[in-house]
């Protein structure tokens, strides 16, 4: 995903900055920090709506939620901010978040053979 590549460290650097593991962020914040233009607004957004699903990449953050800020005017686009959370790995290298989920892990062999 080559539209992504300078986002993660961004972010990273972001959240270093403020030191802080986890805190809300928006997409302006991002870009009036960064200096980007408001043509990279969809590519920002886009990359931390994918993060909601999942880790991505070495990037060693993921949003645990998404909400919509209130308009000021009617006239104003849809906005979100974005719960941005460190990752914490386990021994296993598997995100700790995700082994709270109930999921389980099964392998092709046994999948659905589990009482």
């Amino acid at each position: 995903m080559k539209k992504y590549s300078d986002i993660p460290e961004l972010l990273e650097q972001y959240m270093v900055e403020n030191g802080t593991d986890e805190r809300w962020v928006t997409v302006h914040e991002l870009r009036q920090r960064f200096e980007l233009t408001r043509y990279q607004y969809n590519t920002i957004s886009g990359f931390l709506r994918r993060l909601e699903f999942g880790p991505f990449g070495q990037c060693p953050y993921i949003v645990v939620r998404i909400e919509k800020v209130k308009k000021i005017k009617t006239s104003d686009p849809p906005k979100c901010r974005y719960l941005v959370k460190r990752k914490v790995m386990t021994v296993a290298g598997l995100p700790k978040i995700l082994q709270h989920t109930g999921m389980q892990a099964c392998c092709k062999a046994d999948c659905g053979k589990h009482g």
